[in-house]
């Protein structure tokens, strides 16, 4: 559980510190950011780890569960601060890799290995493996994204700008579940038991909220730091 922690705690810290950055070297960034850690994503989905939550119980998790859900971080600071057209685009931008992923990963595979070369058979289970990964994450991704910065805009119409851990949580709760849904039917449905799937999304789901939470300091510390950089411009 310590580790657990401690992997969440420094990957937020290390997103946040990464997103800061665009007061210095521009907004441009953040795009890039995004579709950085979308990629990282894909490769560590297949990799399934226990994690224990007190009084809940012991799920077993996707280890890019952590990374990709700071997608969401750069997302809504990037709503924030830039608008929804902008995000927009960084999402389109980033979903726009999916399909180099695809292509890379085949021909990777079905490439003649050199006689030096003694990893093909685990190479191509997982790569076999990151392909079905790589469908279903730009499925869940797009439409997730797509419908978080929706509602984060809505959310910050409705409370006329003010309370920015609303938008951040409520438009992050309601993504997060469509993204985990659509994420996990589409990898991994008829690989494994539907129950045990089924046991997969909810731990996901609560862990996902559990970021969510946890990042919202976060955010706003990006918001403060970003917006104080332009201010003594």
């Amino acid at each position: 559980m310590l580790f657990d922690l401690l992997w969440l705690i420094s990957t937020v810290a290390l997103a946040s510190i990464l997103a800061c950055s665009s007061r210095f070297f521009g907004k441009e960034l953040l795009p890039a950011l995004l579709a950085g850690s979308l990629v990282v994503a894909v490769f560590i989905a297949g990799k399934l780890g226990d994690i224990s939550i007190p009084g809940i119980g012991t799920f077993a998790l996707s280890a890019s569960i952590v990374i990709y859900s700071m997608t969401f971080l750069f997302t809504d600071v990037m709503s924030e601060l830039h608008g929804r057209r902008f995000t927009k685009s960084a999402i389109i931008g980033a979903a726009l890799c999916y399909p180099i992923i695809v292509l890379s990963t085949y021909f990777s595979r079905h490439w003649t290995p050199s006689e030096f070369y003694q990893d093909q058979l685990a190479f191509e289970s997982i790569m076999t493996t990151a392909a079905r990964v790589t469908i279903a994450s730009a499925c869940s991704f797009a439409v997730s994204q797509l419908f978080d910065v929706w509602a984060f805009e809505k959310i910050k119409l409705i409370t006329k700008g003010k309370m920015l851990w609303l938008r951040n949580n409520g438009s992050t709760s309601l993504s997060q579940l469509i993204d985990t849904v659509v994420f996990y039917t589409i990898a991994f449905y008829g690989l494994m038991p539907n129950e045990v799937l089924f046991t997969l999304m909810i731990g996901t789901y609560v862990l996902k909220l559990a970021i969510a939470l946890m990042d919202t300091p976060f955010v706003y510390f990006v918001v403060w730091f970003v917006r104080s950089g332009e201010k003594s411009k």
